[in-house]
């Protein structure tokens, strides 16, 4: 089996407001064609922290940035 392109979904539930709560879910998906040579695993990783970056910017966190490395695992971080 050829493995020619790679895409990746995330979204992410955010609730706040005590005691009045709001929810808001935001998520994007990107896709890349892959060019001979490229390791999915790679690519797949690159989209995940892209997406994951964007998806902390439309929650207008100041900083944009993810997860650090010292926070629990969440379901999605677990590899396949």
């Amino acid at each position: 089996m050829k493995i020619d392109s790679v895409s990746v979904r995330y979204s992410e539930l955010r609730s706040t407001g005590y005691p009045t709560f709001s929810n808001k879910t935001c998520g994007i998906e990107l896709s890349a064609q892959l060019d001979s040579g490229d390791r999915p695993a790679e690519i797949r990783d690159r989209l995940l922290m892209a997406a994951r970056t964007s998806v902390s910017k439309m929650f207008a966190d100041a900083s944009g940035t993810v997860q650090a490395d010292n926070e629990p695992i969440r379901e999605m971080d677990m590899p396949f």
